[in-house]
């Protein structure tokens, strides 16, 4: 099976030493878009993503640096948002990161679809952004592309994804396509609910579960009991693993 992750928004280089970077799969699409983006002016950035001239000033100018021959860093190792931080890479081994690179990936509105050791330059675009490319969303840019790398090997796949980047797949899924979306939830005055930060960091826990334990059946995902999660059949079906905080 092959898991997938939102991106974080904060980035950090980082270097693992015997680890060697691959290239990302969709190099056209990541230039065509870097080319539009580095024509915009910081304060326009600032206006188009909402957010502040501090960050706006720091992605333009990440943008005006982005080049192939840049060494960039490993993906996995680079995102440094909830979910990866209790991912924890850092700690993984080569055996670790071997296994990754086969069973993980990263949706980016930047680089399309990343694998753990994939070498990445920082960016700020979220799949989410109103700006368009040719007229059109972002997620008409990437079109079924995604969707359908992430079955091209014919296996199940595991969304550990935000809404936001889940909808880059979920409109392509074809007969036969068989995905499971991992839900977290928690009992808030008798109902059940999804909080962002510890969904956040659940997903993380479940793709260094799926990982360190090289989980090879969804039906394994089942075990997982990080902070007192459980899954919970009577609200699960063959698409949807629900697990509740205890």
């Amino acid at each position: 099976m092959i898991a997938f992750l939102s991106p974080a928004k904060n980035m950090r280089p980082a270097r693992r030493e015997g680890l060697p970077l691959t290239m990302p799969a969709y190099r056209e699409e990541t230039q065509r878009l870097a080319e539009l983006l580095k024509a915009f002016s910081p304060w326009q950035l600032e206006s188009l993503m909402k957010i502040s001239p501090d960050l706006a000033l720091r992605a333009h100018m990440d943008f005006q640096n982005f080049h192939w021959d840049n060494p960039g860093s490993p993906a996995l190792l680079s995102y440094h948002g909830l979910a990866y931080q209790n991912l924890s890479a850092r700690d993984f081994t080569l055996e670790d990161f071997a296994f990754a690179q086969n069973h993980l990936r990263i949706l980016s509105a930047f680089y399309g679809l990343l694998r753990p050791t994939d070498a990445l330059q920082p960016y700020r675009l979220e799949l989410g952004c109103r700006w368009k490319v040719d007229g059109k969303s972002l997620y008409h840019f990437w079109g079924d592309k995604l969707c359908r790398d992430l079955f091209a090997p014919g296996e199940p796949v595991i969304n550990l994804a935000s809404g936001e980047y889940s909808k880059a797949v979920i409109p392509h899924l074809r007969p036969g396509d068989r995905m499971i979306t991992c839900d977290f939830l928690v009992n808030r005055r008798g109902r059940l609910t999804c909080l962002a930060t510890g969904a956040k960091m659940a997903r993380g826990q479940m793709a260094r579960f799926l990982i360190k334990n090289r989980l090879r059946d969804p039906e394994q995902l089942q075990a997982f009991d990080w902070e007192d999660y459980a899954f919970v059949p009577a609200l699960s079906t063959e698409s949807k693993y629900v697990f509740v905080q205890q």
